[in-house]
């Protein structure tokens, strides 16, 4: 071996060799963290029942509010003339009609598919 040679592994015999520092455990906290945080949504237990948002009864009108995606629905239902109405705002200013339904034909047509009808 000649001199250099010698030399450059002395060198690198002397130097102290690097151990791999020991993180904290921030790893597995957030690990299990965020398994926690799936067992949680995957039970259900945050979840709640769908409600409306507004329900009111004025004389022989009753009347709700709800969220029809990008359009708040209303809907009312005129106990004096048995019908529904289902209204979407335009524009958040107007009113919309969608569907008026008289409420006898409405139950005719729930039960007879409750019997198995079309």
């Amino acid at each position: 071996m000649n001199q250099t040679q010698k030399q450059t592994q002395s060198s690198s015999e002397s130097r102290p060799t690097r151990q791999p520092t020991r993180q904290p455990g921030w790893l597995w906290v957030s690990a299990g963290v965020l398994a926690a945080l799936i067992v949680v949504q995957g039970g259900g237990f945050f979840e709640s029942a769908a409600q409306a948002e507004m329900a009111t009864t004025s004389g022989s009108y009753s009347i709700m509010t709800t969220d029809g995606g990008n359009d708040e629905i209303l809907v009312v239902v005129d106990s004096r003339q048995e019908s529904l109405m289902v209204y979407r705002t335009v524009n958040n200013n107007n009113l919309q009609m969608l569907e008026r339904e008289e409420l006898s034909s409405l139950f005719l047509r729930a039960r007879a598919r409750a019997m198995g009808s079309p």
